[in-house]
């Protein structure tokens, strides 16, 4: 047993008892509270305060930055070892959760709520591993930096502004908890895009759906005329919806499964399912436009299709879809592997999409840094070292996390091989035992990235 795994033990209660004060707090970005003091909204600001109030509380220096970013610091060294986690998470949104979303609940070791694995449960692993380091007089002659963002789920605009805007300093080496054990060597570029069309849809007043760019929209609900006839239709082709009539109305939701929007595939897109079956049923040209452009998840209707062998398939999800008078706004969130052209692949998007305009949003560019670097090479052997798992490999990912957001930084954990956590999802979930090993992992993490940086790499 290492001595982390030991040391660990003492944090375990003191993990859960935050966790459960933590989960509660409602920190996805809502733009009906957004102001320039709450630049996420007061949620997102209510879950960085929660966390400066506790790392204060233990004696570590805080700062919150324009209520965008949380620092939690060890040391006064320039050289630094950079954790990067976030407080904000995704709406709880759709159907099928068991138990509420906001209120820690633990069945069979398992715990439940929003935020658990992605990413308040990592977060306070890291925040623990580091509290153990310092409690113990176990960190040497670099910093340690805990960074929480309130904006990685809705663009990542909190490190932007860290790093970019205020110019702070690159980390020396580093993780961030917020994906796969062993560790992500290679990450998929991503370009966020807006495409949008003004017309009028005969029978059709309005449709919305979706709640994020990176979740696959798992309710469509639609505003037409009644029309019992369509309703047998949908009925008669099993599909799967509900609806409540209003006189001369009615409004039709198309039931899907959510799903995380790096894998589109394992979820139903209630959009275009809905789009789907009006097209069928009525006709409609610029629904059949939307169905053929977004119905397959690797970029096939927008002529971006592409494949690697270390990376895969590009992948394809409409995330988010709006039609109210009279226009058409719909979020997509497309992502390349290596090798491909984003520049090119932007201009088949475009083209593909006509007459719809297109507008984009964020663009990441490709993450990898080589399975022999000093970065990947000290996480593996830690992970290795403490879990005993020599079999599995490191990955390369269709997300984005925070890796790609500053330098020398690597996703590292927390979800195991084999655990499926449903983030985004309404069964999201995490092993009470993981939250317990991440944090002697990321202790002995953060030891061991530390040593190098005193050895000079």
């Amino acid at each position: 047993m290492s001595i982390y795994r030991d040391l660990a033990k003492n944090y375990e209660e003191e993990l859960i008892a935050t966790l459960k004060k933590i989960i509660p707090i409602k920190s996805y970005y809502d733009e009906s509270t957004v102001s320039e003091e709450h630049p996420f909204g007061k949620g997102v600001t209510q879950g960085l305060e929660f966390l400066e109030q506790l790392a204060r509380n233990d004696g570590f220096k805080t700062k919150i930055y324009d209520n965008k970013v949380l620092e939690i610091i060890a040391g006064d060294y320039e050289q630094n070892v950079t954790l990067l986690a976030h407080t904000d998470v995704v709406p709880a949104g759709g159907e099928g959760w068991e138990y509420d979303p906001f209120v820690l609940t633990e069945v069979d070791g398992i715990l439940r709520g929003r935020g658990v694995s992605d990413d308040k449960g990592p977060l306070l692993s890291s925040y623990y591993a580091l509290k153990l380091l310092r409690d113990n007089n176990l960190l040497g002659k670099y910093q340690v930096r805990l960074l929480v963002g309130g904006n990685e789920e809705s663009g990542s605009a909190c490190m932007h502004h860290y790093f970019k805007t205020l110019k702070m300093k690159q980390p020396t080496l580093g993780f961030s908890p917020d994906a796969d054990f062993p560790l992500i060597y290679a990450e998929k570029g991503i370009i966020n895009y807006e495409a949008e069309g003004d017309f009028e849809l005969e029978k059709i007043h309005s449709f919305h759906g979706g709640v994020a760019f990176n979740s696959v929209i798992d309710k469509f609900v639609v505003n037409l005329d009644t029309d019992p006839k369509f309703i047998e239709f949908l009925k008669e082709n099993k599909v799967e919806f509900t609806h409540v009539e209003n006189g001369n109305t009615m409004d039709v939701t198309f039931i899907g499964k959510t799903a995380h929007g790096s894998m589109p595939e394992q979820g139903i897109n209630a959009c275009i399912v809905g789009v789907t079956n009006l097209d069928k049923f009525y006709h409609i040209k610029e629904l059949k436009k939307i169905a053929d452009l977004y119905t397959d998840h690797f970029g096939r209707g927008i002529n971006a299709y592409n494949e690697s062998k270390e990376m895969n398939k590009n992948s394809m999800n409409l995330g988010i879809a709006e039609y109210k008078n009279n226009h058409l706004k719909l979020t997509v969130n497309f992502r390349y592997v290596n090798g491909v052209d984003p520049e090119q692949v932007l201009k088949n998007i475009t083209e593909a999409n006509k007459p719809f305009t297109i507008k984009v949003t964020l663009r990441d560019a490709l993450l990898y840094y080589p399975v022999d670097s000093t970065l990947v090479s000290t996480l593996l052997n830690v992970y290795r070292e403490e879990t005993g798992d020599y079999e599995s490999k490191p990955l390369a990912i269709g997300g984005g996390t925070y890796a790609k957001d500053a330098d020398n930084v690597i996703a590292f954990g927390l979800t195991f091989p084999g655990h499926d956590p449903d983030m985004h999802g309404p069964k999201e979930n995490m092993p009470k035992e993981c939250l317990f090993k991440g944090i002697y992992i990321y202790a002995h993490a953060i030891a061991a990235l530390g040593k190098k940086i005193e050895e000079g790499f």
